[in-house]
């Protein structure tokens, strides 16, 4: 493979970059608050190896050489890479949002912990899903389709600036909205559903019996009933993030114009 040090391919190379460091910034498992704090300069490694593999496919499209074109695509590039970025992490981010689930109805934590690795208030359970999201994406080689959707959209002619406009982002975000509620409910729903049992179940306990305390047992009880079914439901999440990143290549796709 030999690389040619000319003006455009530096260009490309720049603008490739640009894009990949929006992208990264915001993507899991790559963001840094997602993977609890990868160095910077190693993220900028991994943008400039981007941009230094798009350049061909951008040079294919043509690179500006104008200072009024070269602002306008950097200022693209960053809004389309963090774009990209944003609907992958909302849909991982429903794993997460399933732990939090739990989280509020088993009353693990009145309030969210904060997590000094991501540098966020995250629920407990929430953090495990989150984290176990992030070792099966590694485990499955699911990094690698995260990418290739990245990739895709260098592919298209003049990128997927164009495809932007109209309606194709409103409802890919509506889309990606729904199916995070969606997949975090659903993963969330068997556990919120024994827990809800167990609430009518001391309801009923109080109400036959008012001599025995049934609320003073009950805290203890969910929590632990809660705790119980959340590592049974840990087996779910593989398949759970399989899905979502099924979705995810269907909505990268159509923000590139090739859905």
């Amino acid at each position: 493979m030999q690389i040619d040090l000319s003006g455009p391919w530096l260009l490309a190379v720049l603008l490739g970059t640009v894009r990949a460091a929006a992208w990264l910034a915001v993507v899991p498992p790559f963001s840094t608050a997602m993977t609890g704090g990868m160095p910077r300069t190693v993220l900028m490694g991994v943008a400039v190896g981007l941009g230094v593999l798009s350049a061909p496919l951008l040079l294919a499209h043509g690179v500006p050489t104008s200072t009024a074109g070269l602002v306008g695509q950097v200022v693209l590039g960053v809004f389309v890479g963090a774009a990209l970025g944003f609907v992958v992490r909302l849909l991982v981010s429903a794993l997460s949002g399933a732990g939090s689930l739990v989280d509020l109805f088993g009353g693990i934590t009145p309030l969210p912990a904060y997590d000094p690795v991501s540098a966020s208030e995250i629920p407990i359970v929430g953090q495990l899903y989150d984290q176990l999201a992030i070792v099966v994406l590694f485990a499955s080689n699911g990094e690698l389709l995260v990418i290739q959707g990245f990739e895709t959209s260098f592919r298209v002619g003049g990128g997927p600036i164009e495809h932007f406009g109209g309606t194709v982002l409103p409802a890919v975000l509506t889309n990606g909205l729904a199916t995070f509620f969606t997949a975090a409910l659903e993963i969330a729903a068997p556990i919120l559903v024994v827990l809800f049992s167990l609430q009518v179940a001391l309801a009923l306990l109080a109400k036959a019996a008012p001599q025995v305390n049934a609320w003073w047992l009950g805290l203890p009880l969910q929590v632990v009933l809660a705790l119980v079914l959340t590592a049974f439901s840990l087996r779910v999440v593989p398949g759970a993030l399989a899905n979502l990143l099924q979705v995810m290549v269907g909505d990268v796709r159509a923000l590139v114009g090739l859905g």
